[in-house]
């Protein structure tokens, strides 16, 4: 059902690219979005007094709110036009006032906000799994990269669709995916097209044989649950195991995981191979996983 085809996705770490982008996918490279150059002081300034700003539209007063403060008004009104910054003191009573941190230095209040509800989201999940060891997997146990993910098609049942997924370790060591849903997809359930509305991640977690995973968007309540398994007929490239969408409970549908070579060549060829296509096309080893567990009726 997803598809990273016309999203964020960058090959420059493959041999051969040399800095050039595969249709200016470098989100989908790096796992998350492009970092932009640094920040000015006039810009750092200029984001500190919009959230100050915006903190401030509780007080009843500006007055007061510098008083509670002890806060010259002079001084607090260059802070709101971004003109000034803090003292660290200062910045330590403004921050223990409003119940923030010194991100508000650098970062846009609305963003923060987002961050912590996910962040809170996180921590309810992680006590789900009872052992937050269950997101530690080992890089051995499960190489990162790209891989094709086989599955039989939802609009078309007698052909396979193919998706392009990035697995890739996060900082804190838990394997996570990115891609993006395809337009023809996105356009049935009324999604723009552009990348960011299209855009699905999740994490995949330990389980006692193989692995299991969780995909979710941001702009659609919608949710894949699914497992797999490594080495499906003895071949270490492919993952088998099932998945189902949270809008389709009737049954679990069989997916197949192929790891592709971190090659120029290898990815441009998979190019090919992505969206909803005849069986036929198909090596026999991929149209034989489909004709065993997901037959033509």
């Amino acid at each position: 059902m997803f598809s990273v085809l016309g999203g964020p996705l960058s090959i420059s770490k493959y041999p051969g690219i040399s800095g050039k982008t595969w249709g200016g996918f470098e989100e989908f490279r790096k796992g998350g979005p492009v970092q932009q150059g640094e920040l000015s002081p006039a810009q750092l300034r200029h984001i500190f007094g919009t959230n100050l700003r915006q903190l401030s539209r509780r007080a009843s007063s500006i007055s007061q709110l510098c008083r509670d403060l002890g806060i010259n008004r002079t001084q607090f009104n260059r802070y709101l036009k971004g003109e000034a910054f803090p003292r660290p003191d200062v910045l330590h009573k403004i921050c223990q006032y409003f119940d923030v941190d010194a991100r508000i230095l650098l970062e846009p209040l609305d963003g923060l906000r987002d961050r912590a509800n996910k962040e809170r989201i996180s921590r309810v999940l992680s006590s789900f799994l009872f052992d937050i060891d269950a997101l530690k997997i080992a890089p051995e146990a499960f190489p990162a990269g790209c891989y094709l993910h086989h599955r039989v098609s939802y609009f078309v049942p007698d052909h396979i669709s193919t998706t392009l997924l990035k697995f890739y370790y996060d900082g804190n060591g838990n394997l996570r995916i990115r891609g993006y849903m395809p337009y023809a997809s996105s356009a049935r359930i009324g999604l723009p097209r552009a990348a960011q509305a299209r855009l699905f991640h999740g994490l995949v977690f330990r389980q006692l044989v193989g692995f299991a995973f969780m995909v979710t968007m941001d702009q659609v309540p919608l949710m894949v649950l699914g497992g797999f398994e490594p080495n499906y007929i003895g071949n270490p490239k492919f993952y088998f195991g099932s998945s189902v969408s949270t809008q389709d409970v009737i049954a679990p549908s069989p997916i197949l995981l192929e790891r592709l070579e971190p090659k120029l060549s290898v990815l441009l060829a998979s190019r090919h191979k992505l969206g909803i296509r005849e069986r036929k096309i198909y090596s026999p080893l991929v149209r034989g996983f489909f004709d065993k567990f997901a037959p033509l009726r």
